[in-house]
């Protein structure tokens, strides 16, 4: 636990946490140590962590831990939403671009919480955006290294000020046109 991962945004060397057996062991400057409340937010996970594993408890099953960044890819369904018999109208601008989509893959970056967490807030600002998750297609932890060379580096970077991005890709509609 003393060894946080290079993408944790909040991490302090002179702050450590470390669990051994049934033993937790914290370690600050003799000085003590001011911290922000992000650090000290951080600070507290770390800290209950690693209390869970001394306890022998299953960090997994009880979806306590939370991952400093988390990539989750999902398909969705655009919402058919009437209101008095006509077709409502997107709320921003950003909607009205997918407008006529009906399926996309939503990529999703959210930074600081647990899995089951994650899968919530990803859930609900998609529903806030008129779409609905059909199926989860991937969900893990990632780092910066993960995206590195790709085109996606930049959300990854956004989500560490941001807390979360989603990035839709919106399938094209087949053609309903018949020819007879």
């Amino acid at each position: 636990m003393a060894d946080q991962p290079e993408y944790s945004p909040h991490h302090r060397a002179d702050v450590q946490v470390s669990q051994d057996g049934d033993t937790v062991t914290l370690k600050a400057p003799a000085e003590g140590a001011t911290l922000t409340a992000d650090e000290a937010h951080e600070l507290a996970s770390r800290v209950f962590e690693a209390s869970a594993l001394a306890r022998g408890e299953n960090l997994e099953e009880s979806d306590i831990v939370r991952v400093p960044m988390q990539y989750m890819r999902v398909a969705a369904e655009r919402l058919e939403f009437e209101v008095e018999g006509a077709p409502a109208a997107p709320a921003d601008d950003e909607d009205a671009d997918m407008a006529g989509a009906k399926e996309a893959e939503v990529h999703c970056w959210i930074r600081d919480q647990t899995h089951r967490n994650a899968m919530h807030v990803a859930a609900g600002w998609i529903a806030e955006h008129g779409w609905v998750v059909t199926e989860v297609l991937e969900q893990r932890a990632v780092a910066r290294a993960d995206f590195a060379g790709t085109e996606y580096l930049q959300y990854f970077e956004q989500a560490l000020t941001d807390s979360e991005v989603f990035l839709y890709e919106i399938e094209e509609a087949e053609s309903d046109e018949t020819e007879g």
